[in-house]
């Protein structure tokens, strides 16, 4: 199986997702390819977006009971000349996959508890460069945060390439059927048979959404019906 997973950075509802993706991970059901949709990628000023932001984050956090801190709405969400942006954080994703596969899904989940639990603006280069350079020593690589951050400028070589990447996976979320936006999952098997897992079905935690895929995985193969998958989706 392979996975397609369909985000942004600074996504709130990604944040929600994030039990079933790092579940997934660990499953090592199959490869993620990480597809970061550019949702947030230009930056605009923080306080254009903190009252929405705020609000909808209240809501993930009653809905999904993840912690959304008092030092990030502080810190990051009132921040003074505060810049929204996941352009670093989406180049960080580029540079760490490109230095060994799954390290790109290390840094997202520890960017969004950086971020939403501990209340590091991770729209800042210079932070996202530190996590980065952290998640990548836990996995025993070695990388130059300074270097690193540079990298994460405005006019390095990784813009060209995340520039593309993000185009490429916005133009996947556009064709899919009846797109939300993300967070969206396409898993394909191996004979090339696509099936698309939207927010709420990754918002059922871990052990919801790996039972879904596997009820999923089944149906695909042939090995339960039309008709049990519907008696089952009306249970």
């Amino acid at each position: 199986m392979t996975f397609t997973y369909l985000f942004d950075p600074l996504c709130g509802w990604c944040y929600a997702a994030a039990p079933a993706i790092k579940a997934l991970r660990e499953s090592e059901l199959g490869n993620i390819a990480m597809a970061p949709v550019g949702l947030f990628y230009n930056p605009r000023p923080t306080s254009a977006i903190a009252e929405h932001a705020k609000t909808n984050d209240e809501r993930i956090q009653s809905l999904s009971g993840l912690e959304f801190s008092d030092a990030y709405f502080e810190n990051v969400l009132k921040k003074p000349d505060g810049v929204f942006s996941s352009r670093a954080l989406t180049l960080a994703t580029l540079f760490l996959e490109s230095q060994q596969l799954g390290l790109a899904g290390d840094l997202l989940h520890t960017a969004q508890i950086r971020r939403y639990v501990d209340g590091v603006d991770t729209s800042e280069a210079a932070e996202v460069a530190k996590i980065a350079t952290q998640v990548a020593a836990d996995r025993g690589i070695e990388v130059n945060p300074q270097e690193l951050l540079e990298l994460l400028q405005d006019g390095s070589p990784l813009h060209q390439q995340a520039d593309q990447m993000v185009q490429q996976a916005s133009q996947l979320l556009s064709r899919l059927p009846g797109s939300g936006g993300v967070p969206q999952l396409i898993m394909t098997n191996e004979n090339g048979q696509n099936y698309i897992f939207s927010g709420a079905d990754l918002y059922q935690g871990a052990e919801g959404f790996l039972g879904l895929v596997n009820t999923i995985q089944m149906a695909l193969s042939g090995k339960i019906t039309p008709e049990m998958m519907a008696q089952m989706e009306q249970k």
